[in-house]
């Protein structure tokens, strides 16, 4: 009779497994393989120095401390004991270690070594240095520079080095909020996605002195609407600078100003909204996270990114409050601290949550502690509404902004008047108000 389940732990084989006919499953053969890795008959056999057998131990007491897999161990640990045994025939000591060879190394091995959890450890015992999420933008912004065509690299490259620059100048002078790497890296990729199409449906054109209007607008009209005014101003920029360091020779693009577009993304209408604080009251207890997401989304107005970034200290439960970077505080409610309370409970149940500081943590992120991604958020509030954080961020300025006005979204939400603008007319409010002071008056005047 074929045996169904592992003899040592008792879990079913895998149909490989029964394939190849083992007699005891993968995780355990995986078990088996990590402790004789480390054995210290085994040490003993593969490493002469005793600085080579520390880095081993430790090596698999970090994987033990972050509940690394026994399948990643197995798989890990014999590569990363190749990269030692070479470094003690190379190097007198592991302070000889150069860091760009165990770059070499980790590239050599590929993606059997998982270089994320091999990197972490040797940057936690201070082989590496991990470098600044700055740094690894500026580089990648040299790489994509570099893979663009002779004829329009020229002027793109001067085109960030002056926005670098400007960047420079304005964290000197202690600017309150200086250009964004991330502003820097989407106008890259405008003028990127501009040479593509320039280079496959014109390949007749060889440098920017040869474009012309028709081909620009030629280009726009291959965008949506919404982003197709975005990738304008970006270009006439762009071309305004080129002009200006005598880089090309005209501007292929006329000053014009910008249109209003309706909106893209409406509020929700009552019933919509009803059905929203429906899902959110009625998952309290099965969904308390999906429930608390969409909670802040939907009654507190926090974007996404507010989200990610909440940390548990932010949290004041004594005096009702949830402290958010550049807008004033939540206060909490009734129904809101239930919500909290059933989050923070089941917060509690996952083995490394001491650990983390943000306030909303996945189990697939246990070696570092770093928000959660836009993503995350957005798919957990759209499985429980069936409606994006933006939809309901939106939702909640816009029937605010229609009972207060939008000077309201600007004193207890923190938006600027730009912003506030967009869900409502502040002149056309402040005029509805006057009038229906004034119908009050003559009301109550007529009544007397």
């Amino acid at each position: 009779m074929e045996q169904r389940c592992c003899p040592t732990c008792g879990g079913d084989f895998r149909p490989s497994d029964l394939k190849d006919g083992r007699r005891n499953c993968n995780t355990c053969q995986k078990k088996k393989r990590t402790r004789y890795f480390l054995s210290e008959e085994y040490l003993n056999q593969t490493f002469t120095t005793d600085w080579g057998k520390q880095l081993v131990k430790k090596l698999g007491l970090f994987l033990e401390e972050h509940e690394i897999r026994f399948e990643t161990r197995g798989n890990m640990l014999p590569k990363a004991l190749t990269i030692f045994q070479e470094a003690e025939r190379r190097f007198k000591g592991p302070e000889w270690m150069e860091q760009g060879w165990l770059e070499e190394m980790i590239e050599k091995m590929g993606a059997t070594l998982y270089p994320t959890f091999f990197r972490t450890f040797l940057i936690q015992e201070q082989f590496l240095v991990e470098s600044s999420k700055e740094e690894k933008t500026l580089h990648s912004l040299q790489a994509q520079i570099g893979k663009l065509p002779q004829g329009y690299r020229r002027a793109i490259e001067v085109y960030c080095n002056e926005r670098l620059a400007y960047r420079n100048r304005q964290i000197q002078l202690n600017a309150k909020r200086p250009l964004a790497l991330k502003t820097l890296t989407s106008d890259l990729d405008t003028l990127s996605r501009f040479v593509r199409w320039l280079t496959t449906s014109l390949p007749e054109l060889t440098g920017w002195d040869m474009v012309q209007e028709e081909h620009v607008y030629a280009f726009l009209l291959t965008l949506n609407p919404k982003t197709r005014e975005l990738y304008r101003k970006d270009l006439y920029l762009f071309f305004r600078l080129a002009r200006k360091r005598r880089l090309i020779t005209h501007v292929p693009l006329l000053h014009l100003p910008g249109r209003e577009l309706p909106r893209t993304i409406e509020p929700l209408t009552l019933q919509e909204q009803r059905s929203v604080a429906r899902a959110i009251r009625e998952n309290l207890f099965t969904r308390p996270e999906e429930a608390w997401l969409s909670a802040l989304c939907f009654y507190h107005g926090l974007s996404s990114s507010q989200l990610c970034r909440l940390k548990t200290e932010q949290v004041d439960i004594e005096r009702g409050m949830i402290s958010v970077e550049e807008r004033p505080p939540i206060d909490l409610l009734a129904e809101d601290f239930l919500l909290l309370e059933q989050f923070l409970h089941r917060r509690k149940e996952l083995p490394y949550a001491q650990k983390k500081s943000y306030l909303f943590i996945s189990n697939q992120k246990k070696l570092d502690d770093k928000p959660m991604t836009q993503e995350y958020v957005a798919e957990k509030v759209k499985a429980l509404t069936g409606h994006t954080s933006q939809c309901l961020r939106i939702t909640c300025f816009a029937t605010l902004s229609a009972r207060y006005g939008p000077q309201y979204l600007v004193e207890a939400f923190g938006l600027s008047l730009t912003q506030a603008s967009r869900y409502a007319d502040l002149k056309e409010f402040l005029l509805e108000e006057e009038v229906k002071q004034q119908r009050d008056a003559f009301s109550k005047l007529l009544r007397s």
